[in-house]
């Protein structure tokens, strides 16, 4: 092996001196028995605490679906009164003149210039 620096010498020499070190490390910490996943929150608490989390949580979600449902209800008003339904624009009542057909102009007089059928 042709090492020129000292100082990489002496690195390579203290690397393998701790590596029996950091094998039985490694081995330890294989061997060890695994530790118990921590307990939620809401476990840690007691049952009247955790009672009333819940149903506040209940209650938090019962609110959201209201605040869906009372969102779509407005949009679609909104856009019913945007789109002109007749509910918000009631129907305009006929005048005396509604009967009469429009124009009320009389069609032209047949011209004396036009030829006769026979």
């Amino acid at each position: 092996m042709l090492i020129h620096h000292r100082s990489a010498k002496s690195t390579l020499q203290a690397f393998f001196a701790a590596a029996p070190l950091l094998v039985a490390a490694a081995w330890a910490f294989a061997q060890e028995q695994p530790v118990a996943p921590p307990l939620a929150p809401i476990e840690t608490i007691d049952d009247a605490t955790r009672a009333r989390v819940l149903a506040a949580l209940a209650g938090l979600i019962i609110l959201g679906f209201a605040m869906v449902l009372l969102t779509w209800l407005a949009a679609r008003i909104v856009h019913r009164y945007r789109h002109g339904t007749s509910y918000f624009r009631p129907t305009r009542r006929p005048s005396e003149h509604d009967w009469a057909k429009r124009p009320l102009v009389p069609p032209d007089p047949p011209s004396s210039d036009a030829p006769f059928d026979s």
